[in-house]
């Protein structure tokens, strides 16, 4: 698994040297190399989760797929304020299952987490506020915990899959605005399928 997890991370840090240069050289008109921003958002994470994909096979009773969920990201402006890329950490929250495999107790849990390169486009309805559409890849991790009569085993997998969003901003002024976003991550192989984050946040361009 170790071996495979490296081949998954060189091949992401690849993609993301790709991303960018791919960036440079298709859009004509790149703002100054200074001109970055900042975003953090917190908010709500849904885990489309049943017990067979925390648990195992065979198991019965119930799951929460809800939890608090946070990202950070360092954006770099493309095209003036309408196209922007930008690379961060997402962290997911938990899904956990509780219940009985062939009559025996189970509990389970995954943890979801995901590094993420993207472009993310600004639809302006005036000079303050604008829709945000984000299409991006990811690299998403799960750790899944799993306590049967007593027993604990854990295994983790990460991907490499395609995510996207949509959300609203509105900017306060040139370097201060916020951000209300819905963002849909496939996170592969095991744990939960699927993972719907809504955050809102800040966003700070630097030196403005």
């Amino acid at each position: 698994m170790r071996g495979k997890c490296s081949v998954f991370a060189r091949g992401f840090r690849a993609l993301v040297v790709s991303f960018v240069s791919a960036g440079a050289l298709t859009v004509p008109l790149i703002a100054s190399a200074t001109d970055w921003y900042g975003t953090f958002g917190v908010g709500q994470a849904g885990h489309e989760a049943t017990g067979g994909d925390i648990a195992g096979a065979g198991f019965s009773g119930g799951v929460d797929g809800n939890d608090s969920g946070w990202k950070a990201m360092l954006g770099m402006v493309l095209w003036d304020k309408y196209v922007g890329a930008e690379f961060g950490y997402v962290d997911l929250g938990k899904a956990s299952a509780k219940g009985t495999i062939s009559g025996s107790a189970v509990t389970a849990t995954s943890e979801a987490t995901a590094y993420t390169a993207s472009v993310v486009g600004l639809i302006p309805f005036g000079d303050q506020l604008g829709l945000t559409i984000r299409l991006g890849v990811s690299n998403p991790k799960a750790d899944v915990t799993v306590t049967r009569a007593g027993v604990t085993t854990t295994s983790h997998a990460t991907d490499m899959k395609i995510f996207g969003g949509m959300g609203f901003q509105y900017d306060f002024s040139k370097s201060t605005g916020v951000r209300l976003e819905a963002e849909r991550f496939n996170m592969g192989s095991i744990g939960s399928p699927y993972v719907n984050l809504l955050t809102v946040g800040l966003v700070y361009h630097f030196g403005k």
